[in-house]
């Protein structure tokens, strides 16, 4: 054998001896990541958690703040579901552009993204308006009476919308560009803002002061990512790079549109398992919306903390590993995450389940907020954490189907999983009353991380790896 005919051997020998290092140096560096967003949503979950705490305090659980409740699953199911959307399906999308073409394509495909999603985030927030104030203008007696309420705290806080469509566009740019911590620290913002208004105005503005604070905290969260858009060097309003054409670049519009669809599909089907855990707790009287929502919190808390900062650290290596075609380290490296944190996050879920009655003891049980509130909420509480371990493999599932460009497989999974929650709620909320409800929701979680793994690790895992390239 020639020297020639020898050195493609020894360099896939190379390659062989550096892989497990180039691995372990992805995973530490998503691991550190994760420990840096962990941190910051920490502290802004400690914000929310204080915020509950202002709330309790103020409003106790009752019919009112059920009111807010239902008005905030409008502009926030439909900003997760569209704004929240252009997140996973952006990120790779610019890592391929910048890594096939340089940063001018992928400058290009972000300008083309600003402008629209503002533009159809304020036609569709401007229509709902019009919808919901027809519905209070001529809905007369045949209107629910809790439904004028509701219907207005909605208005105000429709601008949430577009502000959650411009602040995404930026989350993607700045994580495409591994700047997660600007992206992380705005989450502070609205927990920080209602605490402020709720603790200066009292019971005396009543729950339209959590509406205007909820609309001014969005609002604040644009601003601060104006801020660090700008610190990156990419322009706060760019002008449409007209002489780039991102099809020869190896993007295509149609297929980056039907995984935006994908993806909102799914989020619609996702955010409507947590709309119908909401009304259906609303069948079991007054208080059960709002102690559904205080017993969910810490798990909320927890899985932002953990499972949000693991997608929002892994999204981009996974990208960039896709891009390279690097399936064999992708799945080591997924399979590696999945083993530490669903780890973590049970041992984690089971020590919080331990103290859950102390937990909401010692942060709730103040002012409005009863003992008797308190063994529903912990009950709520200790079923809602049961499902941590399988909400970690998820988010990072989820991630990885975004990275191979594989979003389609999310709206029947996610479809059949609304199903179960559906039939199970029903079932245990007559047996278990509102912790039924959070009972349910743990079950089909579980059954939605098994199908996953399936899906990957199975037969089916090579030929989804295969169409994503």
């Amino acid at each position: 054998m020639t020297p020639v005919q020898d050195e493609p051997v020894r360099l896939a020998g190379a390659q062989i001896i550096e892989a497990p290092a180039k691995t372990a140096r992805r995973e530490s560096g998503i691991l550190f990541d994760t420990l840096t967003l962990s941190v910051i949503a920490g502290l802004a979950k400690v914000a929310g958690a204080a915020k509950s705490v202002a709330i309790a305090s103020v409003f106790g659980s009752g019919a009112a703040l059920d009111n807010y409740l239902l008005a905030f699953l409008i502009p926030s199911v439909l900003a997760d579901t569209f704004c929240g959307a252009l997140v996973p399906v952006t990120v790779p999308r610019l890592i391929e552009l910048e890594h096939r073409s340089g940063e001018e394509a992928s400058r290009a495909l972000y300008a083309r993204l600003l402008t629209r999603s503002l533009l159809f985030s304020m036609i569709g927030a401007a229509a709902l308006a019009l919808v919901i104030g027809a519905m209070l203008e001529f809905g007369g007696s045949r209107t629910p009476m809790n439904w004028r309420p509701i219907g207005m705290l909605a208005l105000i806080m429709l601008p949430v919308i577009p502000c959650n469509a411009v602040s995404n566009v930026w989350r993607a740019v700045l994580n495409s560009q591994n700047r997660f911590v600007a992206p992380a620290i705005t989450a502070i913002l609205t927990p920080a803002v209602m605490i402020a208004i709720v603790l200066a105005a009292g019971s005396r503005g009543g729950v339209w002061t959590l509406a205007i604070a909820t609309t001014l905290g969005s609002a604040g969260e644009v601003a601060v990512l104006a801020g660090a858009i700008r610190r990156s060097g990419f322009p706060i309003m760019p002008q449409a790079h007209r002489s780039v054409d991102l099809t020869r670049n190896g993007f295509s519009i149609g297929a980056f549109r039907k995984e935006y669809g994908y993806l909102v599909a799914s989020g619609l089907v996702s955010g409507g398992t947590v709309a119908i855990g909401q009304m259906m707790a609303a069948w079991l009287g007054a208080g059960s919306v709002s102690a559904l929502n205080y017993g969910t919190r810490l798990s909320t808390v927890l899985m932002s903390i953990g499972p949000a900062a693991l997608g929002v650290a892994v999204l981009p290596r996974f990208s960039l590993m896709a891009a390279h075609g690097d399936w064999h380290a992708l799945k080591h490296s997924l399979r590696r995450l999945l083993w530490i944190t669903a780890s973590a996050s049970a041992a984690a879920a089971a020590l919080f389940i331990l103290f859950s009655t102390s937990i909401v003891r010692l942060t709730l049980q103040h002012g409005a907020f009863t003992s008797a509130d308190t063994g529903t909420v912990a009950a709520v509480q200790q079923w809602s954490l049961v499902q941590m371990p399988f909400v970690v493999g998820i988010s990072i599932f989820m991630r990885l189907f975004s990275a191979l460009k594989a979003n389609r497989v999310l709206l029947p999974l996610s479809a059949g999983s609304l199903a179960v929650n559906l039939a199970l709620n029903y079932l245990l909320m007559h047996r278990y009353g509102v912790a039924g409800i959070s009972l349910a929701s743990s079950i089909a979680q579980a059954l939605l991380f098994t199908a996953m793994g399936l899906l990957v690790f199975g037969p089916g895992g090579r030929r989804l790896t295969q169409e994503g390239r």
